[in-house]
């Protein structure tokens, strides 16, 4: 009887070894899933972070192409509207040269 009972206790032993090693075991592949987890969370974040900031990069280069091609666009009417009216100055000096010199004399001499 009592080498059945030490094989028992053996046998238990044995058992409550194996189901701590197997728990250490579990315990150890549960953290390093863990930790792989963690460093691809924060490679994402990173990745996401660096796809943001070229994101937010391009749109203020596409706005910034925009607000040129606009203020350009602004100014050469801009200057078109310039020319229009210095034409018109310049045709009003002539009416008033034509006035003066051309037809107040016929006026005046008649």
């Amino acid at each position: 009887m009592s080498t059945d009972y030490t094989q028992t206790l053996k046998t238990i032993k044995e058992a409550e070894e194996a189901s701590a090693k197997g728990i250490a075991d579990k315990k150890k592949l549960l953290s390093d899933q863990l930790q792989s987890a963690q460093e691809q969370a924060d490679k994402n974040v990173t990745d996401a972070k660096a796809a943001a900031e070229s994101f937010v990069s391009q749109e203020v280069d596409k706005a910034k192409a925009v607000g040129e091609a606009d203020a350009k666009k602004l100014v050469d009417a801009t200057e078109r509207e310039a020319e229009r009216v210095a034409e018109k100055k310049l045709r009003t000096a002539e009416f008033k040269k034509i006035i003066e010199e051309i037809l107040l004399p016929e006026f005046q001499g008649a």
